[in-house]
């Protein structure tokens, strides 16, 4: 894999787990989730007409519609599971298990070959995900981390099958989360929309720090998409709930051991995705 591939990736999953823990904090993360993604798709459809290109050629709409539509039941699911469940146990469920789907989807609709060296260490990330969880009493909670990690399986190929028809960065996902954004509405439910005017209200500067973090994650995850596989890429993009461990330990959080053993497995996984 290229310098520059690795190096979008691993920024990517250091922004990811930066913005994740922004939405966590939140009062209402379903309304709140809106506002991150609603200000992450104006963000990148104005730097789409100011820095270009913006390219959707006709034979890629039907994968930024798909991707719309993945991206739209995502946000939905994951503020499910983040509602309803302690982080490691929605982050390890919907990430360990959506990385252990993505690989057959990728194979099955890209055509992308694999090697044992790599699934060996999807294996070890997904271990490590899986680790995280603890405690997770909540049926719906874990029906919703279920539910994410389908989605997480399936957005990176919807992605990925789009850039290969043609469709630039920037309109791909701003397209995409613009599309997503009336899903969303519609499942927060009609007692619940009011909230996302209070949810800017209450935490302007953090819905609009995780906004840009979200938009900047995401366009790394694209860029570093671009090239190499789906499946790959999606792996070392979940080494996010490892630096999201190393931010809490260098706040003063205590370092459980599962934790620990957690980040160690997907740091190896991590290395031998590299290779």
């Amino acid at each position: 894999m290229s310098a520059a591939a690795l190096a979008a990736i691993f920024g990517s999953a250091v922004i990811h787990a930066a913005w994740n823990a922004l939405l966590k904090r939140t009062s209402d993360v379903g309304a709140a989730s809106i506002v991150i993604s609603g200000g992450a798709a104006a963000v990148t459809a104005l730097l789409g007409v100011v820095i270009g290109p913006w390219v959707v050629p006709p034979s890629g709409w039907p994968f930024v519609i798909g991707a719309g539509l993945v991206e739209g039941a995502y946000f939905v699911t994951l503020s499910r599971a983040l509602e309803l469940l302690p982080l490691g146990a929605a982050y390890g469920i919907s990430r360990g298990a959506g990385l252990l789907l993505v690989w057959p989807l990728s194979a099955a609709l890209l055509a992308e070959r694999t090697t044992p060296v790599e699934l060996l260490g999807a294996g070890l990330v997904s271990l490590g995900l899986f680790a995280l969880v603890q405690r997770a009493g909540s049926r719906q909670g874990l029906l919703a981390a279920g539910a994410c990690a389908v989605t997480i399986g399936l957005y990176p190929v919807t992605y990925k099958a789009a850039l290969e028809h043609g469709v630039a960065p920037f309109p791909l996902f701003a397209l995409a989360l613009f599309i997503a954004l009336p899903i969303q509405l519609a499942l927060l439910g009609a007692r619940r929309r009011p909230r996302v005017l209070t949810a800017v209200a209450a935490a302007p500067w953090r819905l609009g720090l995780a906004a840009l973090l979200c938009a900047a994650s995401f366009l790394l995850f694209l860029v570093a998409l671009d090239r190499a596989g789906a499946a790959r890429i999606t792996g070392l993009r979940n080494t996010s709930v490892a630096f999201a461990a190393a931010f809490g330990w260098a706040q003063g959080e205590p370092r459980a051991r599962r934790t620990v053993a957690s980040s160690i497995a997907i740091a190896a996984g991590a290395l031998l995705l590299t290779m």
